[in-house]
């Protein structure tokens, strides 16, 4: 009978630390580690020579090793992929697709035929693009 006591009191013990052991198991185990975001910003764009009196200047956005702006200063309406003609306002991807379809463009005139492109639109366009 010693013999079996000895052995209850033996896993009793065993018990009682596996019970401690479990419940400090996630102090002992370590924090995962969370990555940390730095961000750093890009410097404000600087005007370029407009036109006299145009009002508006486009701008000119600076470019890093990693970032490189779709637009700075004034897009090239004959030369400009879909995605730099979609950056510039008030252009979406089927004014995009009619601006490439009409080129060559030689004027604002030019650009006022294309369908889509109204009064506003054309005062907005007129200082950020050329041909």
């Amino acid at each position: 009978m010693i013999s079996t006591d000895r052995g209850w009191t033996a896993l009793l013990a065993a018990g009682t630390l596996l019970c401690a052991a479990l419940s400090l198991g996630p102090a002992l185990l370590p924090r995962p580690q969370v990555p940390v975001v730095t961000r750093v910003p890009l410097p404000p764009p600087s005007p370029t020579a407009a036109p006299s009196g145009s009002g508006q200047e486009p701008p000119v956005y600076p470019a890093t090793a990693s970032v490189q702006p779709l637009i700075s200063g004034r897009v090239n309406l004959n030369t400009a992929t879909p995605e730099q003609l979609e950056a510039l306002p008030k252009v979406g991807p089927s004014l995009a697709a009619k601006l490439i379809a009409g080129r060559p463009y030689r004027s604002l005139a030019d650009l006022d035929r294309v369908k889509g492109v109204g009064p506003s639109t054309l005062k907005t366009l007129s200082p950020l693009v050329s041909f």
